[in-house]
């Protein structure tokens, strides 16, 4: 008996430590992201209407540009941006406007080489902003309630 509720008093301590824990970089509560499962080819990635970026190659830039009319309007909208590593990983950006903010999902668990924090981050955003580069035009999120998190958002649309 005395074993018991050792093994017992165990597993509720470590139910507790677990539970308290903290989430992992969601600082607002998210909109439900449905990303696919690993492998995700860009030809699928394409087939299903993602914006895909591979090495600065942008597909469907179509869709991201009627996202930007669309926030400028305030008119709801969401797509994602499904970028490729160099080793062919995905890289999911969320971005869901419901006419006032910008939910921004960013989801590099499928990166094989990602940093050991990897896994899905959001933030919310008021102003996603453009500027002429070098490289092209650059797009951010601004105004973000996790300026860290609302950092990992980089789109550039070469010239």
């Amino acid at each position: 008996m005395k074993g018991f509720l050792t093994v017992l008093g165990t597993l509720l301590i470590a139910m507790f430590l677990f539970g308290c824990q903290q989430s992992t970089g969601t600082d607002t509560p998210a909109v439900a992201v449905d990303n696919p499962e690993n492998p995700y080819p860009p030809e699928e990635a394409i087939e299903n209407g993602d914006v895909v970026d591979i090495f600065g190659e942008i597909t469907n830039l179509d869709k991201f540009r009627e996202f930007t009319k669309n926030f400028d309007a305030g008119v709801t909208d969401e797509i994602r941006i499904t970028f490729y590593t160099v080793e062919g990983d995905p890289v999911f950006y969320n971005l869901n406007y419901d006419g006032n903010k910008i939910h921004y999902t960013y989801d590099d668990s499928q990166d094989g080489y990602a940093s050991s924090d990897k896994g899905t981050q959001s933030t919310t955003c008021t102003e996603m902003t453009s500027k002429n580069t070098d490289l092209g035009i650059e797009y951010s999120l601004n105004d973000c309630s996790s300026s860290d998190i609302g950092k990992t958002y980089y789109f550039v649309i070469p010239e």
